[in-house]
């Protein structure tokens, strides 16, 4: 078994390396990666080359992961300072060459950099990607959010009868916005997402559903659709969630 695990990281490894060729890590060349989009758990190259990018941000920005980048033509303005010219665009030696020059190294130890960030970029691709459903369940008491509980299932779990949970305790002092927040993992792919909200001594006069695609955007409500209030609770959920928006319950007392 771990043979063959390591046997098909192998060929995931050399499908990167041979990505990073060319244009790059483009749409079209991802489609014939067929080990890469394996391991991503996705037919579709465009959803495969956001969630490379997205591990980027997994791996810092050092010098090592700013070579891999060049290499793949990931953000040439912003590296290069300027527009990447054609051959840049079009060819791994020329966005080395220009690289190298800018920050004084030469192309072989550029090579050897994006080598190992490859390897860096292999360990998060391989981690076990969660596909399922996922509960977030809190409780309010005296207006304040006491406690919030994220539990996770599995997607053949129809009843939601046996999750993995992880709790999260408010702090002891300090007054709870009406709120409830949840942004999925970049390692999760939820088929949907499940809010339950119980206040234990007094409900709230309305509430909404909420999805945003930043904090800063909450305010403005970037998405909000008014949800029931029954029985001291809030019930709703949110099917085929994105990894890119922030989701929650927001109420007004």
């Amino acid at each position: 078994m771990d043979e063959s695990v390591d046997t098909d990281n192998d060929v995931v490894l050399a499908e990167l390396k041979k990505l990073r060729e060319g244009r790059g890590l483009t749409i079209e060349r991802l489609s014939k990666a067929t080990a890469v989009l394996k391991m991503l758990g996705t037919s579709d190259p465009a959803e495969a080359r956001d969630l490379i990018e997205r591990q980027f941000q997994l791996l810092g920005d050092g010098e090592r992961i700013r070579a891999l980048r060049v290499d793949f033509g990931i953000d040439l303005p912003g590296l290069f300072g300027r527009a990447p010219t054609p051959r840049e665009s079009d060819f791994l030696g020329d966005r080395r060459q220009t690289y190298g020059s800018l920050i004084g190294r030469d192309v072989k130890t550029l090579g050897r950099w994006s080598d190992r960030a490859l390897s860096d970029l292999l360990g998060v691709l391989g981690r076990r990607v969660f596909e399922g459903k996922v509960l977030v369940a809190a409780g309010v008491q005296n207006r304040r959010v006491a406690g919030i509980d994220v539990l996770r299932y599995d997607v053949s779990d129809q009843l939601l009868s046996s999750g993995r949970t992880q709790g999260f305790k408010n702090p002891d002092e300090g007054p709870s916005p009406p709120l409830v927040l949840f942004g999925l993992p970049v390692d999760w792919r939820a088929s949907a997402v499940h809010f339950v909200v119980t206040f234990i001594n007094e409900a709230p006069r309305r509430a909404w559903v909420i999805a945003s695609d930043n904090l800063f955007e909450l305010s403005t409500g970037h998405q909000r659709f008014p949800v029931d209030i029954g029985d001291g609770m809030i019930r709703c959920r949110i099917d085929d969630p994105t990894n890119d928006q922030v989701y929650g319950v927001w109420w007004e007392w």
